[in-house]
């Protein structure tokens, strides 16, 4: 179900009725205090299938939190009956840069926060996947929603996605419009009619699960990552 007001009425009618750790693939994975700054290639209107939902089941496989995705034609026989479900909405944005509150890796930049405080950016320059829990009653989607609503299409302007928290219970994501004036080179926007759909990414990167000996090639080596 892909458009924003497609996911949302599917989210109103739900009220109603009350990987392999070096294999990141496309998917952004947020650390607390991180922030993304990105255009996003979905527009969120309807049919639009750089935008959709899924449903993932998580669990430990041996030492590892793996993923599977909850879908037709996906088996899920050797998935734990206690896996949590996540229900997500993912979408393909165009990443200009990340900035970590910690220096993770030599060749992010140094930079100075607003209050003077040490951050690193990482410039990314490509395509990547943000997906976020829909948050407590939608709070994660809605922003969303503000953010396509306030610039008449997702696609429209520089969002940026910021991580708060290390846990499943304490992590929450604040999605805003910026005024940043950066936009796709335009060499790089003919890749965008290449990019899978989200379905069909998380289709091929989650929807196979083969767990010999407590090993999986859906996993993630950190568990807050997840949330």
């Amino acid at each position: 179900m892909s458009g924003i007001s497609r996911i949302s009425r599917g989210r109103e009618q739900s009220r109603n009725f009350q990987s392999n750790p070096e294999d990141r693939g496309k998917e952004i994975w947020l650390k607390d205090g991180d922030q993304v700054f990105a255009t996003p290639v979905a527009t969120g209107e309807d049919n639009d299938a750089n935008l959709d939902e899924l449903y993932l089941y998580t669990f430990q496989v041996g030492k590892r939190w793996t993923n599977v995705l909850k879908a037709e034609g996906v088996d899920t026989s050797g998935v734990p009956e206690d896996a949590n479900i996540s229900h997500k909405f993912a979408l393909w944005v165009y990443v200009y840069n990340i900035i970590h509150t910690e220096k993770r890796v030599d060749d992010w930049e140094e930079i100075e926060g607003p209050s003077g405080k040490k951050m690193y950016r990482e410039d990314v320059n490509d395509y990547r996947i943000v997906s976020l829990g829909f948050g407590m009653r939608d709070a994660t989607w809605n922003q969303l929603v503000d953010c396509h609503n306030d610039l008449n299409g997702l696609n429209k302007g520089v969002l940026r996605f910021k991580r708060t928290g290390v846990g499943r219970y304490d992590t929450s994501y604040q999605i805003i419009a910026t005024p940043k004036t950066d936009v796709i080179p335009e060499d790089r926007q003919k890749e965008i009619k290449d990019l899978p759909t989200i379905k069909d990414y998380f289709m091929e990167r989650y929807g196979k699960f083969n767990a010999p000996e407590g090993a999986n090639g859906n996993d993630s080596s950190d568990d807050d990552e997840l949330f």
